[in-house]
């Protein structure tokens, strides 16, 4: 059902949000509704088109679109009035055909740094429940055990290797340091700036996997980063090793994980995967070397009105002729 329709303002200017979920709308209440009124006329869906007749329906004389999942691309090629995505997330290509929209005119704009502190926090909190086996000592003692077989160990005076280092990534690399943790890094544009903001060095890829007794992954996903964690970087990870993977899974390489799982020589948590949801049947769902979570490492109250006031914030600079964050120009 659509919500938040404006009236009298710039009525020829129609901005969209086709697809959010039910939550979202308590986010638009007040201030981020009243600015997206100044602007024009506002409509909130807050459910997922049923198909894509209905998607094109709701965004056919929008101008502006908001968008939380993905725009198939005759949904896309159907909207003649569309001027501007903002895509409520970092990875836009993954969800809108870039290319597409540039050669209709249509600016996509995306929200980085929304969530560094929120992905940052529940990286550690996979360490951490990865590191002490929060969730098999949980398991046992809803069961009725009361089990101390499982040894963990501390953070304090071990290595963290983190591979990608954004505004996530460094934020990462302060809270490690909190927890008394050597941090070394690789990334695709070291510099001996970014190495102090951070507290870290940087090192070779396969140093990293060499010395590091957590590696935590915090790479885009783009077509020269897709695969880039191959077998070969997984057998040089010490024994009983941790892998934390909240960026994509598509950075590493999948038969190559699950071998090294199955083997039980390393372990993981893990919050994103190849193909989502997880299959019922996944192997990973029966692993005990893993910790899972369901890609929601971004879901907090903080990040979602981030998000959303980002987004908001990049409608506003199309119309006022400063376009922000776009990734399509």
């Amino acid at each position: 059902m659509a919500q938040h329709r404006g009236a009298g303002v710039m009525a020829e200017k129609l901005i969209v949000y086709p697809d959010a979920g039910p939550s979202t709308p308590a986010l638009f209440h007040g201030n981020l509704t009243e600015r997206l009124r100044r602007l024009g006329r506002f409509e909130l869906h807050a459910d997922t088109p049923a198909d894509e007749q209905e998607f094109a329906a709701r965004i056919a004389d929008a101008e502006a679109v908001i968008l939380g999942w993905g725009m198939p691309d005759p949904v896309l090629a159907s909207a003649g009035a569309l001027k501007i995505v903002a895509f409520t997330g970092i990875g836009a290509s993954n969800h809108i055909n870039l290319d597409l929209a540039r050669d209709r005119g249509v600016l996509v704009c995306n929200t980085p740094g929304y969530a560094d502190v929120t992905v940052a926090e529940h990286t550690l909190a996979l360490m951490l429940a990865g590191a002490r086996h929060i969730a098999a000592l949980d398991a046992s003692v809803k069961a009725g055990a009361w089990d101390h077989s499982h040894v963990g160990f501390d953070l304090r005076g071990k290595c963290l290797g983190i591979v990608g280092l954004g505004g996530i990534g460094t934020r990462v690399a302060h809270l490690a340091k909190a927890f008394g943790m050597e941090v070394i890094a690789w990334t695709a544009n070291p510099s001996p700036d970014r190495a102090a903001d951070a507290g870290l060095r940087f090192e070779p890829l396969e140093t990293v996997f060499d010395r590091a007794d957590i590696v935590s992954l915090h790479c885009a996903l783009t077509p020269q980063t897709e695969g880039m964690i191959t077998g070969a970087h997984l057998d040089r990870m010490k024994d009983g090793a941790l892998l934390i993977n909240t960026a994509r899974g598509e950075l590493v390489e999948e038969a190559a994980l699950m071998a090294a799982l199955t083997s039980g020589r390393i372990s993981a948590g893990l919050d994103v995967f190849h193909r989502e949801p997880l299959a019922e049947d996944h192997p990973l769902r029966r692993l005990p070397n893993v910790v899972l979570t369901p890609h929601s490492a971004y879901n907090t109250p903080e990040a979602g009105f981030a998000i959303h006031e980002m987004c908001v914030a990049a409608i506003e600079g199309f119309y006022d002729g400063r376009p922000i964050n776009v990734v399509n120009p």
